[in-house]
């Protein structure tokens, strides 16, 4: 399954009548995730005005939510909730901080403001296909490392971590449909010697979108 979500974690920021807009995005894959950046952001920005929010995420199953945090009702957390819905985002957070500079902005202007504000941080965030990949892990001797690390390059895995001790483990993901060959890889290569595991993995950017 693939997917198109922000390809990194950004942020803007913008002045309109004196008010400060500062629009933080994130990759998100789970409400538990959003929220824990939701929270980091208030925590930032305890003395702001306003912390607004909207996310999507999931994977089959979305969830949805906004929040206005003081604005008028559908004035700030619906509008960057729109935002993200037009560019097709899935697995995303976004979170509009306001310091109020003392100008009311009207609805309109809200809405106008909490939009672009949104659409800054998402275009700097640029975006990306996901796509699933398992998380696998080989311990080899020292002698058959190189030969392992080189196809593993070979075929674009993403190394994740590589530890040396009596040997050396290397914890790379690679998408499912490559599982199976790497695993009999690194079997031929150590012969029969390597101990391959493959675990829980997560969603990877495979290939970066532009957006004119």
């Amino acid at each position: 399954m693939e997917f198109i979500a922000p390809l990194s974690q950004a942020k803007s920021e913008m002045v309109i009548k004196k008010s400060r807009f500062i629009g933080h995005v994130f990759p998100a894959f789970s409400e538990a995730e959003a929220v824990m950046h939701i929270e980091s952001v208030k925590q930032e920005h305890m003395s702001a005005t306003h912390n607004v929010y909207a996310y999507s995420v999931g994977v089959g199953t979305f969830a949805e939510k906004t929040s206005d945090d003081g604005e008028p009702r559908g004035t700030a957390g619906y509008p960057v909730l729109e935002v993200i819905k037009k560019r097709n985002l899935q697995n995303v957070v976004c979170i509009v901080t306001r310091y109020f500079g003392g100008i009311k902005l009207g609805a309109g202007g809200l809405v106008r403001a909490y939009s672009n504000a949104a659409s800054l941080a998402l275009d700097k965030a640029g975006v990306a296909v996901y796509r699933y990949h398992d998380l696998i892990t080989a311990t080899v001797d020292y002698d058959r490392f190189g030969r392992v690390q080189k196809e593993l390059e070979t075929v674009k895995a993403t190394i994740h971590n590589i530890s040396f001790a009596d040997k050396v483990t290397v914890e790379f993901f690679a998408v499912p449909e490559l599982t199976q060959a790497l695993r009999s890889m690194i079997e031929d290569i150590t012969a029969g010697a390597g101990v391959v595991s493959v675990s829980q993995g997560k969603y990877l950017p495979v290939r970066q979108l532009r957006r004119d």
